[in-house]
């Protein structure tokens, strides 16, 4: 009897409550209007939105009822290499308990993301993928979650060999029981679509679209990591009439949740 009791308590308990335990902290980053481009030039038309999008996606209940206050979101002219490489040092404050992500919509590079102020002809400025895996590896996190809807992104997926510990964010070791996970937009060699009839970026619609309940392919109320990548990937891919492949890397368990309905 207590143990159907307890049972059924724990049942009526926010699926959110159930899922998402600890803390998250995220960065998010979204950069349309670049401070050397124009929209003649190069200038994006959704990726501030798309970000801001994402982080309200955080703050709701399916995305686990993240405070405002554990999330740093930078947009425009805001998304300086130094703002957000200062900003990715809050995912240091996470405990084994927590979980981390950051999000990053606008323009890449193959080895980088580029952030508000970079200028022409000086690589100092991007924001390296070096720089992402070091600040993840910094984290005491389980969980730790890179997504970016940006040309080329696929690139992140390549090892480090320069320096060890960069390297253990792409191949922890055995005992590593943590989920590293990246979820991004394309392949090294492909470009990422933004879409004036979807109004985003592809991958972002599609990504949102997913962990707000379409990607719950078993009914179940909760969004797997599979399940994700299970829709997004045809979705993306028709929509792009097959330019674009998203890339779900890293390691992780299959079941990893991303969102309750």
């Amino acid at each position: 009897m207590l143990t159907n009791l307890l049972l059924g308590l724990s049942l009526l308990l926010p699926a959110q409550q159930r899922a998402f335990a600890g803390q998250t902290y995220a960065v998010v980053v979204g950069i349309s209007d670049y401070k050397a481009l124009s929209y003649a030039t190069g200038d994006l038309r959704f990726a501030d939105r798309d970000a801001r999008q994402f982080a309200a996606f955080l703050q709701s209940k399916s995305g686990g009822s993240v405070p405002a206050s554990n999330i740093r979101l930078l947009t425009n002219r805001q998304a300086t290499q130094a703002a957000i490489e200062l900003q990715l040092a809050v995912f240091q404050q996470a405990t084994e308990a927590d979980r981390i992500i950051l999000y990053f919509s606008g323009h890449g590079m193959p080895d980088s993301f580029v952030p508000y102020d970079v200028e022409p002809g000086k690589p100092d400025g991007l924001l390296t993928y070096r720089d992402i895996k070091t600040a993840f590896y910094r984290s005491g996190a389980k969980t730790k979650l890179c997504i970016a809807d940006a040309c080329l992104s696929g690139g992140m997926t390549r090892k480090l060999t320069t320096q060890r510990e960069t390297q253990q964010i792409v191949t922890p070791s055995q005992t590593d029981r943590s989920n590293v996970a990246m979820l991004l937009a394309s392949r090294s060699t492909q470009l990422a679509v933004e879409d004036s009839r979807l109004a985003g970026g592809a991958f972002t619609y599609f990504l949102l679209r997913g962990l707000s309940g379409k990607a719950d392919l078993d009914g179940n109320g909760i969004v797997t990591i599979k399940e994700l990548h299970q829709y997004v990937s045809p979705q993306l891919k028709k929509r792009t009439q097959g330019r674009q492949t998203p890339m779900f890397y890293g390691r992780f368990s299959d079941s990893l949740p991303l969102a309750y309905r």
